[in-house]
């Protein structure tokens, strides 16, 4: 905690309310569509840290490990960098957890992982390679052990003035099934577990403790926050909205262009409307085993797949002109995509297609060397699997971790294989780097005559990929002249002989 008493920044945070006061209420008064650029163009890498690299022999990861990783995110020559620009720390706040999903500090650092001097090295560190870093900030509850809820239950008991307990759902009577009995003869919700209680949003105190909390990250050097569990932060989605717009404004009040992504696991439908308060939201409808990427994989169908990417970019772009897309294959709730895409070449197609597809992709650590895991969260967050032959650094699984399986190779290895899946990935970043469109520009889906290619129209470039096991020929589409880069999981060239392109099988190329 910070060093002041609870009840010193009980005071301050009334201070702050008065001066946060019409912000507040602007916010809950609006939903106006928040078209301001934030940052984009970033390739992301999801870090869970405790399972990254460990630097002190503890089993645990941390942030120095980190910090002696950084080359392999990004370095200034790219000799045996990944080539990411941005990278998303899972909770770094001290809780009492592995996941550190229920923050006990919105101020400090988890000592398992290092102290604040580690995390401004890290800041300084990474942005010197060109590396944006954004954190978890777990907004919809905090710990149990938290000194709020812990001062809720003593106002409670005491019978007290309240002012604590006004972070919190508090009820006379169990109002559903998230909600669990306490002090006093009251309820209080907690939705996800009843060691994360839920926090009240409509307390202008706990606003003011929140928008202290993004300036102090923010002010740090980070560039911006994902954003835990947007849609379940009120009951209602026209609340929930007003409540990101506000938070929108108070971080860009610190850094203009600031990037904030929301996860909403969800529908389409339930997605789609938090782009208007000027969050980028997570794809979940193209992510995992039963998403549009893998689907398209599986039936081979390339145009579908256009046609998905193109529709759902015009959806977003309803709600918000500048909105941005963060897409995934699967992440720390979700199976590894190794495990649902067995077929290597699929698999390096499927980052192809992931990755170039307009907006800030995430690679979720280890992704990139074909890590696995399913089942209970402890299996997809196991240790990075650095090299087979030397254990320096690889932490210890997470405790109650049942997946001891890793892949042939290790990233030592693999990155002296030119056929490793690691490389294409490099490949493939590096193929993107040198297309600014692919990043941020408009889509459009490009129609051919054969069932197998996706292609798609970024800005000035046009993508395609060949879903399809064999090689295939098509004509070269309107606005394009030159064939201008591609990658091929099975080592056979792209060629452009007059207005004739030939892709081989599972290949992703460029037209410029």
């Amino acid at each position: 905690m910070k060093l002041y008493s609870l009840k010193v920044k009980r005071i301050i945070a009334v201070l702050s309310v008065v001066c946060l006061c019409s912000l507040i209420f602007a916010g809950c008064a609006s939903t106006e569509v928040k078209t301001e650029h934030t940052a984009v163009n970033r390739n992301f890498y999801e870090i869970y840290v405790g399972s990254f690299y460990d630097s002190d022999g503890d089993g645990i990861g941390d942030l120095q490990g980190i910090i002696s990783k950084l080359d392999y995110l990004n370095s200034a020559d790219g000799k045996d960098s990944l080539g990411v620009q941005g990278v998303w720390l899972m909770p770094i706040n001290p809780s009492p957890t592995y996941h550190k999903y229920d923050v006990t500090d919105y101020y400090s650092i988890d000592p398992d992982y290092g102290t604040m001097e580690d995390f401004e090295m890290l800041i300084l560190e990474a942005n010197n390679r060109g590396i944006s870093v954004i954190i978890d900030l777990v907004l919809n509850h905090t710990s149990a052990q938290h000194p709020w809820f812990i001062a809720a239950l003593e106002e409670i008991e005491s019978g007290s003035e309240p002012y604590y307990r006004e972070f919190y759902n508090f009820a006379s009577e169990r109002v559903n099934g998230d909600y669990y009995p306490t002090v006093g003869g009251l309820f209080y919700e907690a939705h996800f577990w009843d060691q994360m209680p839920d926090l009240n949003m409509d307390s202008p105190e706990l606003r003011a403790e929140v928008a202290e909390i993004a300036r102090f990250w923010l002010d740090k050097g980070i560039a911006g926050f994902r954003l835990d569990a947007v849609m379940h932060v009120y009951p209602s989605e026209r609340q929930n909205l007003e409540f990101w717009s506000w938070f929108v404004d108070i971080c860009r009040e610190v850094r203009e262009d600031v990037f904030l992504v929301g996860e909403v696991w969800s529908f389409e439908n339930a997605i789609l409307p938090y782009f208007e308060t000027g969050l980028s939201l997570f794809n979940f409808p193209f992510h995992g085993h039963d998403g549009t990427i893998n689907k398209a994989l599986q039936s081979g169908n390339g145009d579908t797949l256009a046609t998905e990417i193109a529709r759902y970019d015009a959806e977003i772009r309803l709600r918000n002109p500048v909105g941005v897309n963060s897409l995934f294959l699967s992440n720390h709730d979700t199976g590894r995509s190794a495990g649902f895409i067995p077929d290597i070449n699929k698999r390096k197609l499927a980052a192809a297609i992931y990755l170039m597809i307009p907006g800030n992709p995430f690679i979720y650590y280890g992704e990139e060397i074909g890590m696995t895991g399913s089942g209970i969260d402890e299996n997809k967050r196991t240790a990075m699997f650095w090299s087979a032959s030397d254990s320096t650094g690889i932490t210890q699984n997470p405790k109650g971790s049942t997946n001891d399986r890793v892949p042939e190779n290790g990233v030592a290895e693999q990155l002296l294989d030119p056929n490793s899946l690691l490389n294409y990935y490099r490949d493939v970043l590096r193929l993107k780097a040198r297309h600014p469109d692919i990043f941020d520009g408009g889509i459009e889906k490009i129609e051919t005559d054969v069932a197998a290619i996706c292609a798609i129209r970024a800005g000035s470039v046009v993508v395609m990929h060949n879903l399809s096991d064999e090689a295939v020929s098509v004509q070269l589409p309107a606005g394009v002249t030159a064939l201008d880069g591609f990658v091929s999981p099975t080592g056979v060239a792209a060629e452009l002989k007059g207005e004739t392109l030939t892709i081989p099988p599972y290949a992703s190329i460029v037209l410029k």
